[in-house]
C-alpha cells in the first residue's frame, strides 16, 4: 500500500511565499501570460532576423552556379 503524502500546514511564511509566487487574481495572470508572450516573440524574431541576415550575407559572397 503507498504510502500518503503528508504536506505542512499554512503557516502564515508558507502563505505568503505562495501568495508572492503565484498572481491570485485571473486578470494578473493574464497579464503575466501576455508579458512572457511577448518576450519568446522578441527572442524568436531576432533569431530569425538574425538566421536571415545570415544567409543573405552567405548568398551575397557564393550565389549559386548558374543552370
Amino acid at each position: 500500500m503507498p504510502s500518503k503524502l503528508r504536506r505542512r500546514p499554512l503557516t502564515v511564511r508558507n502563505r505568503t511565499m505562495a501568495a508572492s509566487n503565484n498572481p491570485r487574481k485571473f486578470s494578473e495572470k493574464i497579464a503575466l501570460h501576455n508579458q512572457k508572450q511577448a518576450e519568446e516573440t522578441a527572442a524568436f524574431e531576432e533569431v530569425m532576423k538574425d538566421l536571415s541576415l545570415t544567409r543573405a550575407h552567405r548568398v551575397r559572397r557564393h550565389p549559386p552556379p548558374p543552370p
